[in-house]
């Protein structure tokens, strides 16, 4: 996976809620970071400047910018899935001819339509509150990859789908 924000626990090996977040970031197979603050000052200092407090309040969870206290097993995987979207599975929706990348209940999506043996990708939308986080991308890349996969050909038809398909060498031979 690429595009990966860098995962950071702050804890101590002896706390048992940090203990029961590695076995979580560990179920979740994304490669992480154990900070021990309490064996290490650098990383003691590192988690206190988290906080206006400057106090070591953990565990405490980083992925990229985004700091979690003691989130609950709920909260920990949807802002995994937000922020790293490109370890979601995307769904082809033949019926309804789209492709559906789901984001903690909400979804993104390629809608297009079948021409002539051809998938022309006429629309992709992001609902408003994820936007500019790059999920529009892995999104229609996703998309590319599965058409692909499934044997389709496919005509850009959107802006936004042929502006992703145009920056990628593998997909300005693949995707009209």
């Amino acid at each position: 996976m690429k595009d990966i924000p860098k995962i950071k626990l702050y804890g101590a090996s002896g706390c048992h809620k940090t203990r029961y977040y590695q076995l979580l970031l560990d179920e979740t197979n994304l490669p992480y970071q154990f900070l021990n603050v309490e064996t290490n000052e650098d990383h003691a200092e590192e988690l206190r400047g988290l906080y206006i407090n400057n106090k070591l309040n953990f565990p405490t969870i980083t992925i990229g910018k985004k700091r979690l206290r003691n989130p609950d097993k709920d909260d920990l995987i949807k802002w995994i899935n937000k922020l790293i979207p490109s370890r979601l599975q995307l769904i082809h929706d033949i019926d309804s001819q789209q492709f559906v990348l789901d984001i903690n209940g909400e979804n993104a999506k390629v809608e297009y339509n079948l021409r002539d043996g051809q998938m022309f990708l006429v629309h992709s939308e992001v609902p408003y509150n994820l936007r500019g986080q790059g999920i529009g991308k892995v999104l229609v890349e996703k998309s590319f990859e599965k058409l692909t996969k499934e044997g389709f050909q496919a005509v850009a038809v959107c802006t936004f789908i042929k502006a992703i398909a145009k920056r990628s060498e593998k997909w300005q031979s693949i995707i009209g």
